[in-house]
């Protein structure tokens, strides 16, 4: 590449320029805007590794966002620490574009290798020649599934395709008195955290801070972050947090109580599609259905609703599998991080 690129952070980096660059990408997502790279730094145990290539006009033709996450403090962190990109990294579809794609992999990759045990990146599309160019740099592609609803379909098709029993029971819960709220307040960022809490307790999976959420609901436009709760008299009994970005609402974060005869998390994915589609978006997106091989339940939840099941996979780059295994056998929580989504459980 010439020398009048260079790579530049996000945080030097005009924020309107990285925002509209995103906006305008077909495969631009919420979890390359500035507001969310910003709510990621202001979470305990989370840093950002967010760069672009700039042309000598100051363009970008390129730009790569990921996070380190770590699941324990202290020495032992990089053994029990790992990068994720939440979604693609994205260029300008040129060869200039993909060359600056492929130094931004390869910077990311040699500052993270020695901090952490593995690299992952979770497309949020389906597989493009970016698939070919991201696997020729060690990357090895993993099925994981995914479950998205057509929302330019009417709304009338979408309920009826719903399977009958997940009707049945949206409407008797509703019947018998659950309501949904839906706000963005730090009260209801609060009110549906525990839930969330219970559900990767659950699962036995550690869960990001609350820090992210509130900050989140600051930092990105408004609109964007938008939690749900599930009421029933005076009582909450799930909640709910998505983002809704450019065509797409995004299932991020949710769990529930089990109260008998009630399934107020269907109700709140229900209205999720439907205020969805009354906003005039294209799609709603599970957030992940786990891998093909594995029992998950969460899936079979998902899957009630009759979406598309689609396998975008993911990338993932491990950097020691030494390492890795002896990370695996002094933390057994790794092994769970390394299967297991990050993203919405039931």
């Amino acid at each position: 590449m010439s020398a009048s690129f260079s790579i530049i952070d996000f945080r030097e980096l005009d924020s309107v320029l990285w925002n509209q660059y995103v906006a305008d990408h077909p495969l631009g997502s919420v979890f390359h805007t500035t507001g969310m790279l910003k709510s990621f730094m202001l979470t305990p145990k989370y840093e950002v590794f967010a760069k672009a290539q700039v042309d000598a006009k100051g363009q970008i033709v390129a730009l790569l966002a990921s996070t380190r996450i770590e699941t324990v403090s202290g020495l032992a962190s990089n053994l029990a620490s790992r990068a994720v990109m939440f979604a693609e990294p994205i260029c300008n579809d040129d060869q200039c574009g993909w060359e600056a794609q492929r130094q931004l992999i390869a910077l990311h990759d040699e500052q993270m290798q020695r901090r952490t045990l593995f690299s992952e990146i979770r497309p949020m599309h389906g597989l493009s020649c970016d698939a070919f160019r991201i696997h020729s740099l060690n990357y090895e592609h993993v099925d994981f599934l995914n479950y998205v609803i057509d929302l330019k379909k009417p709304l009338e098709d979408i309920w009826e395709n719903i399977g009958k029993q997940t009707r049945a029971s949206i409407r008797r819960s509703m019947r018998r008195g659950v309501m949904v709220e839906v706000g963005t307040s730090e009260t209801a960022i609060r009110r549906a955290y525990p839930f969330i809490q219970d559900s990767y307790r659950r699962s036995k999976v550690p869960l990001v801070d609350i820090k992210l959420f509130l900050n989140a609901a600051k930092l990105l436009p408004p609109g964007t972050l938008q939690v749900r709760l599930a009421t029933m008299q005076g009582k909450d009994l799930a909640g709910t947090i998505g983002l809704c970005y450019g065509p797409r609402y995004f299932a991020w974060y949710g769990g529930t109580s089990r109260p008998p005869g009630l399934q107020p998390f269907a109700c709140l994915v229900w209205d999720e599609i439907q205020q969805s589609h009354q906003q005039g978006l294209a799609i709603y997106d599970f957030g992940g259905a786990g891998r093909p091989e594995e029992e998950y339940g969460p899936r079979v939840f998902k899957s009630r609703f009759h979406g598309q099941l689609v396998n975008h996979g993911r990338f993932r780059r491990v950097f020691s599998r030494g390492k890795l295994a002896l990370a695996e056998r002094g933390y057994k929580s790794l092994s769970l991080l390394f299967t297991k989504p990050i993203h919405r459980g039931c």
